[in-house]
């Protein structure tokens, strides 16, 4: 509803703006104050996920006399866990096969950073690429590698 006063266009296109935002602010606020707890839960889930890793990264590395040097290595992305169960770890689990259990108790977790210097030698090329290309929303990488000298 236009005011009676007779406004320039432009200020009175102002005028409604500004009156439009106080009464989103004055929805907002009582929405806040109506459920703010359930607000602060809203806010904190998204700081968590502005601030959570693109990819989570998982290694284990295995040596024993006789039976060689094994290394799985997994690159996933970052999603939360689902029904708390962490679907990721137990599709890593499964891929490992059978024995996942002793071989777990080795599991790292390592940063990018951390992850890409220290199997350098073991991952591919292209994975790289695609690490750091961070638009694959169902990307998920797994290798073993087996080495025996005896």
């Amino acid at each position: 509803m236009k005011n009676q006063e007779p406004y320039p266009d432009a200020m009175f296109e102002e005028a409604e703006r500004r009156e439009a935002e106080r009464k989103a602010l004055d929805a907002l606020d009582k929405l806040y104050d109506e459920n703010g707890d359930a607000m602060k839960q809203i806010a904190e889930i998204e700081k968590e996920e502005r601030e959570r890793p693109f990819y989570r990264f998982f290694a284990i590395e295995y040596f024993a006399t006789g039976e060689g040097m094994s290394f799985w290595l997994k690159v996933c992305r970052n999603y939360p866990p689902h029904n708390d169960r962490d679907y990721d770890l137990e599709r890593f689990a499964k891929f490992i096969g059978e024995g996942a259990a002793h071989y777990l108790h080795g599991l790292e977790t390592p940063t990018q950073e951390e992850f890409l210097e220290k199997y350098a030698n073991l991952i591919p090329p292209y994975i790289v690429k695609m690490i750091e290309r961070r638009d694959q929303p169902g990307f998920d990488w797994e290798t073993h590698l087996y080495f025996n000298y005896s």
